[in-house]
């Protein structure tokens, strides 16, 4: 049996944590503070990164949990700037690592502004990134307003869950929840009392606090449960998108669904001076025998 521990490597030219356990590992990145895969002992990998995710400083990495922030989607109202923020395709700081119990570790990340993301946003702050490997998988994203006025952002925790075939799963606990249709256009819709399925292209904005699990049919389920997240956004691009997108295969659409934990549109977080929010989300795996 594995013991708990850590150590620092680099991998596909990038700085890399790899976290420890008796019943998993998990890596992460510094780049963009990145989880980029966790593998249960005994199992297989439970994150899907493309196989031909780009692996450079500045570059967005496609898979594992990106981290949207402080802006989710196209900035608002600066279309110049990059979609999803600034956070996943900078370099964090390593803070620490340290043993909560003999089954699971901690790594913590920070990021401050510099001259470059304040032209991008013009506030202080600290972000922090508390990443938990055990039997579940657990992130916590705190932002701190370091300036001297209010702001506000969005954050959403980009999650890519490897399945089976996206077609074979169904996401349950959103029966009833008003949601954007992005595929329709920004339509607002409510979720009827059924599962979410994944016939084509999903891009949906859910006002969503509730656990969910999704059910694949080749595996098994996943439990999510979030906590000071006021959204829940469901992503596949369905065959014809994935096309156009560069960084995947044309069929790499068939292995993930991204159902990601955050605070988007209406739901996003205000900050006074000195005030904090914390996001956080936990993943649960039972694996069909």
């Amino acid at each position: 049996m594995a013991a708990t521990g850590w150590k620092q490597d680099v991998r596909n030219g990038l700085e890399v944590v790899e976290l420890t356990t008796p019943t998993s590992t998990c890596m992460l990145a510094l780049h963009g503070g990145q989880v980029l895969g966790f593998v249960p002992h005994g199992a297989g990998e439970r994150l899907w990164v493309s196989e031909k995710a780009r692996f450079q400083v500045g570059k967005a990495l496609r898979g594992g949990i990106p981290i949207c922030f402080p802006w989710f989607g196209p900035h608002p109202d600066l279309g110049d700037l990059p979609a999803h923020g600034f956070a996943r395709t900078r370099l964090w700081r390593m803070v620490g690592v340290a043993a909560i119990n003999e089954r699971q570790i901690r790594a913590e990340l920070e990021l401050a502004p510099d001259a470059d993301t304040l032209r991008l946003f013009p506030h202080r702050f600290v972000a922090r990134l508390a990443v938990t490997a055990g039997e579940t998988l657990e992130l916590a994203f705190e932002v701190t307003n370091t300036d001297e006025a209010p702001f506000t952002f969005e954050i959403a925790l980009h999650t890519y869950l490897a399945v089976s075939d996206a077609a074979a799963v169904a996401l349950v606990g959103l029966g009833g929840r008003a949601y954007l249709d992005k595929v329709a256009g920004g339509i607002v819709r409510r979720q009827a009392d059924e599962p979410v399925r994944f016939a084509g292209e999903v891009d949906r904005v859910y006002d969503n606090d509730r656990p969910l699990t999704l059910v694949d049919r080749g595996a098994g389920r996943i439990q999510i449960e979030s906590r000071g997240a006021g959204s829940t956004v469901v992503w596949n691009p369905g065959p014809e998108k994935t096309r156009a997108l560069g960084d995947m295969s044309p069929d790499g659409f068939r292995g993930f669904v991204c159902v990601e934990t955050g605070s988007v549109g209406d739901r996003r977080v205000t900050l006074a001076p000195g005030g904090r929010h914390e996001t956080a989300v936990s993943y649960a795996w039972h694996v069909t025998r």
